[in-house]
């Protein structure tokens, strides 16, 4: 596929009005020295109250992030604290609950009696050797021989 280039017509760009002043003044630069170190601006106070007011926004802003960012790290701190204080414990039930079955291992009658027999040379009583303190009858018909052989309460006459 072949294209044709067709050129369009030009036209001159007209110059600016001030152009053609100015050539034909000429280009000439002339300094002045100002100083401007005796000068002083004027205080605009609105713009003041306004800088001072978006600075004080700025602050409490940055304060409110600051307390929650404190808060944030005071409750990681206590989850870890809650978290150390759980694992001690389970590890203190532990240590309880070894200490009841240690306990009950050393209570258990058979033990104490194994022991008694194997350690101390203990043998249980012949029956000559046993002597009763109390009969097996009942508490009613002893309670007329109990009471002489208790003491008289004191004070009483």
């Amino acid at each position: 596929m072949a294209t044709i280039s067709i050129p369009l017509p030009r036209t001159q760009p007209r110059a600016p009005q001030r152009a053609i002043r100015r050539t034909a003044v000429g280009d000439a630069l002339f300094t002045k020295s100002i100083d401007n170190s005796r000068l002083r601006r004027e205080v605009d106070r609105e713009q003041r109250r306004e800088c001072y007011s978006l600075l004080a926004l700025v602050a409490v802003a940055f304060s409110l992030c600051l307390l929650l960012a404190w808060q944030h790290l005071r409750c990681v701190r206590y989850d870890y604290q809650i978290e150390e204080l759980k694992k001690q414990r389970a590890s203190l039930e532990d240590w309880n609950a070894r200490l009841h079955r240690e306990q009950a291992e050393l209570a258990d009658p058979q033990r104490i009696d194994t022991l008694a027999r194997k350690a101390l040379g203990l043998s249980s009583p012949a029956p000559q050797q046993v002597i009763h303190t109390g009969s097996v009858s009942s508490p009613a018909e002893d309670s007329e021989e109990l009471a002489h052989s208790l003491p008289p309460p004191s004070g009483v006459p």
